[in-house]
């Protein structure tokens, strides 16, 4: 038990380091466009990551207002659908698009490897970065 107690928050700050939240992007072919018809600017793919204590309790994830910047928020949960949704916003204005349609989401935990004490989550979304049409 005592060597549990002392690999726990070594495991928790080596794994600190590699939570973060990412987004990249692929320039839409000449001639993409969305479901809905609007023009694509860019195909986008973000993913936000975090770690857990016994699955609900956080202890840190990437911020979603500054990926790429490996910084995140302790004590902070962003590892939710809305939250991607606005990091894809955002770095869709940046590209200048307008909107991000097609978004798709997807989550993926594993905690079993530290007996369920200690679970890594993430949050993975892909989405089209559109103009509209003027």
């Amino acid at each position: 038990m005592k060597r549990l107690l002392l690999f726990l928050p070594a495991l928790l700050l080596l794994c600190g380091c590699a939570v973060t939240s990412t987004v990249k992007h692929t320039n839409a072919a000449p001639g993409d466009v969305s479901a809905s018809g609007k023009r694509a600017v860019a195909h986008l793919e973000g993913m936000n990551s975090g770690g857990y204590l016994f699955y609900y309790i956080p202890l840190w994830s990437g911020k979603e207002n500054r990926p790429n910047r490996r910084d995140y928020d302790t004590f902070e949960h962003h590892l939710r659908p809305r939250d991607m949704r606005k990091m894809l916003k955002l770095y869709a204005k940046r590209l200048g698009a307008d909107d991000v349609e097609d978004i798709k989401i997807s989550t993926a935990s594993t905690g079993v490897w530290t007996l369920w004490i200690f679970w890594k989550r993430s949050i993975h979304a892909t989405g089209t970065a559109v103009k509209s049409k003027k």
